[in-house]
């Protein structure tokens, strides 16, 4: 009887105290991650965006990625712009979704060179057989992108979101090249911005 005392006193003080840290948890997942994010969050506030199409790629089973610059600012407050990259990761089918992810601009140039070295290392490994190895760079806002490989097969791959995302999945690895190409493009215009 006293052990039973015991096991419901503790399960009373436990669940609180697990449900509360999962609260929290699901709060910080909330929490804007990006500067951009941030800034289109504020409520009560007349925000300008400009939107700089750069690029659109078709994937396989009817998937697309965009690609857009954006420089928002508050009007009066035009020194105070904030830049980065917008990309959406559409899924066709019967239900089409998309989802978002933005990228400031300190994370651009990052983005570019680690597409350069995926390119690189997938024209390196054309002719090694791997069992399965994957190189994906991430982002604050959930946006990744990378390669794998399986025996001597690669597949390219984009994704957006955090829970529930969206991949687009690329014809070869071949296309990094030209999402890199879309990337330098958006980062030389937000440096003009």
């Amino acid at each position: 009887m006293k052990k039973m005392i015991i096991f419901i006193t503790c399960t009373i003080i436990l669940i609180p105290l697990i449900v509360s840290a999962q609260v929290k948890e699901q709060r910080k997942d909330l929490e804007p991650a990006t500067k951009l994010e941030a800034f289109l969050a504020k409520e009560g506030r007349l925000i300008v965006k400009d939107f700089y199409a750069l690029g659109l790629i078709v994937g396989s089973y009817n998937s697309k990625i965009g690609f857009s610059a954006l420089v928002i600012y508050e009007p009066g407050f035009e020194t105070q712009r904030i830049r980065g990259l917008k990309v959406e990761i559409t899924q066709g089918g019967k239900y089409e979704r998309s989802d978002t992810s933005f990228l400031d601009l300190e994370e651009i140039e990052s983005l570019s060179k680690s597409i350069e070295y995926m390119i690189d290392l997938s024209t390196k490994w054309k002719t090694i057989t791997k069992e399965y190895t994957e190189v994906v760079f991430s982002t604050k806002g959930y946006f990744r992108i990378g390669f794998y490989q399986n025996g001597n097969d690669q597949t390219a791959f984009s994704s957006s979101g955090y829970v529930g995302k969206l991949t687009c999945y690329f014809a070869s690895a071949q296309e990094l090249q030209e999402v890199k190409m879309i990337v330098d493009k958006g980062l030389k215009l937000l440096n003009e911005k």
